[in-house]
């Protein structure tokens, strides 16, 4: 369980930031732009004990990377959104059974959490 956290932390600042640099960067389209790197992570074989959470940590990434280029724009706000998104994540995993809707609840969450602490403490 050591390494359960980190990678969790890692898989989802991946997919944040593969997202965002996709569609900020490479102007391709929001949507296909988070389809790439969940299509491309469900490839990487991870560890049976760790089940469905490496995927669906990089899934819950890249929905948290299709936030608006005007809303987050710098690396260290991803490291903090990740940060957030992981809290969520791994204490929501006993908390809801199933995915309906968790992942995308988690990654609007940490995004709001975000902008919201963000306009707090440093605007």
């Amino acid at each position: 369980m050591n390494a359960f956290i980190p990678l969790i932390y890692g898989l989802f600042l991946f997919g944040s930031l593969s997202c965002y640099s996709l569609h900020a960067f490479f102007n391709i389209p929001i949507v296909l732009a988070a389809t790439m790197p969940a299509l491309i992570g469900s490839f990487i074989p991870f560890n049976k004990q760790h089940k469905h959470h490496p995927y669906a940590a990089i899934y819950t990434g890249c929905f948290a990377g299709m936030c608006s280029v005007a809303t987050v724009s710098a690396l260290w706000e991803f490291i903090f959104i990740a940060a957030i998104g992981t809290l969520l994540y791994i204490k929501s995993i006993n908390l809801f059974e199933g995915f309906g809707g968790r992942l995308g609840g988690i990654a609007f969450t940490c995004s709001a959490l975000f902008v919201l602490l963000k306009g707090m403490l440093w605007v």
